[in-house]
């Protein structure tokens, strides 16, 4: 089981983002900077552990549910690790009291008008929804095969057997002479059965233990980025290697890209993806084109939760193709974003969150038995505070139904049998060399 995306939202808005550790009230959000991006460093804690033989795991569980809101509370990573460690001392009586005083705190500051300083305060409070750029993970593959490979990765390709069926997807990376993949190397009909013999194959148990070491971490996330790659590839993004960005290129030379898709309302409306800008005061050319582009990078959060963050970008070519180079490239991207208000970048990240999902409520990658299952709803929460007098934002309105092909896609992740257990697994303390 796994914390569902209903449940994160309502955990970290109660929580008002930062730690319930008594008195302790640290944000567990991080600004950007001009560098760097927003991070997330909150963790979403197991009151009675998940694990058998974990902290607190003999008590009852607070509302009968492991993976549910009542066993969770948010706390940032020094705190977890203290009440997990000091199990005694921390009980589930006395962490579901801070969980309880934390957010009446929460609630009481969220409710004073003298906070707001400078808006224009009413009498009347409104509560309103706040988005991450964040979608979440309900399902990841549990395990990772490897096996010996002479290969050259640039040949791998060309001996991969590639399945009738579509749907599946074949990330792959070698490292010291293995090959590693989420797909079964063990079974005869793998699509690496002519580079990977499926007899000597092997697999890791992915655990918390494990990816708690910082180069399997890396090289597992690498895996999940190729994943991303061939999730943008089928979608006809081009990979910006350089700057670790997927972005739209014109379908053919001086010709501009539009493509339709759900708006933050949940109207279908169309929108230049790759475009040659043009002087409003002569409509004549100007001598670049620009793209819409987008960084997609994964998150962990605590020992189990993951998300992938949406975070818009713009590339900048001379005609659509050839990227441009220097200084210029840079003052036009800082340009664009500081014209960019909250409510600008809702949109992209809606755009992004509609255009890779295809307007389905989840985006399932399948690799023959086991799978990625990418959650189509922004991590959220709501906040109550003073209405400002002719602030009518909209609000993340956009909702998709299951389709019969999706749903099936879904089922199917869910229904995956149960690995057989002869197939040999690595002792975890030998660890996995990882290229930086």
């Amino acid at each position: 089981m796994a914390i569902d995306a209903r449940t994160r939202q309502i955990l970290w808005g109660k929580a008002g983002a930062t730690c319930a550790f008594s008195d302790c009230r640290r944000p567990l959000i991080r600004d950007a900077n001009s560098d760097d991006r927003e991070v997330l460093v909150g963790e979403m804690a197991h009151i009675v552990a998940q694990s058998q033989g974990g902290p607190r795991r003999e008590a009852k569980v607070p509302g009968g549910n492991i993976d549910g809101y009542d066993n969770l509370i948010l706390l940032c990573h020094e705190h977890h690790e203290l009440v997990d460690q000091q199990y005694h001392t921390y009980s589930v009586e006395r962490l579901l009291q801070f969980k309880a005083d934390h957010e009446e705190w929460v609630r009481s500051r969220l409710s004073k008008h003298q906070e707001f300083e400078g808006l224009h305060r009413s009498e009347k409070l409104v509560t309103e929804a706040v988005f991450s750029t964040l979608l979440p993970i309900s399902q990841l593959p549990d395990y990772v095969y490897f096996g010996e490979c002479t290969v050259p990765e640039t040949e791998v390709k060309s001996l991969i057997k590639w399945p009738n069926e579509q749907r599946i997807y074949i990330p792959f990376i070698i490292r010291s002479g293995q090959l590693y993949a989420f797909n079964n190397l063990a079974n005869f009909d793998s699509p690496f059965a002519s580079i990977v013999d499926p007899i000597a194959a092997k697999r890791h148990k992915v655990s918390g233990d494990w990816l708690d070491k910082p180069e399997q971490a890396r090289w597992y996330v690498e895996l999940l980025n190729r994943t991303v790659n061939k999730i943008t590839g089928r979608l006809g993004l081009k990979l910006d290697k350089e700057h670790h960005r997927y972005y739209f290129e014109p379908d053919e030379l001086g010709k501009d890209k539009h493509i339709s898709y759900q708006t933050v309302g949940g109207i279908t409306s169309k929108r230049g993806v790759a475009w040659n800008p043009h002087f409003k005061h002569n409509s004549e050319p100007k001598n670049y084109w620009e793209h819409l582009a987008v960084s997609l990078r994964f998150h962990r959060f605590g020992q189990w939760s993951w998300g992938i963050s949406i975070h818009p970008e713009r590339r900048f070519t001379s005609n659509g193709f050839i990227p441009l180079e220097g200084k210029s490239t840079g003052k036009k991207s800082t340009k664009r974003k500081s014209k960019m208000y909250n409510f600008d970048v809702l949109q992209e990240v809606q755009f992004w969150r509609d255009f890779l999902s295809q307007g389905k409520p989840r985006v399932v990658c399948n690799f023959g038995d086991q799978a990625i299952v990418i959650d189509n709803t922004l991590i959220s929460g709501s906040i109550t505070w003073p209405e400002v007098e002719g602030d009518k934002a909209d609000r993340m309105a956009a909702s998709y139904e299951d389709d019969l092909f999706t749903l099936a896609d879904f089922n199917e992740a869910n229904d995956f049998d149960e690995f057989d257990d002869d197939i040999d697994e690595l002792d975890t303390d030998e660890g996995v060399q990882v290229e930086d």
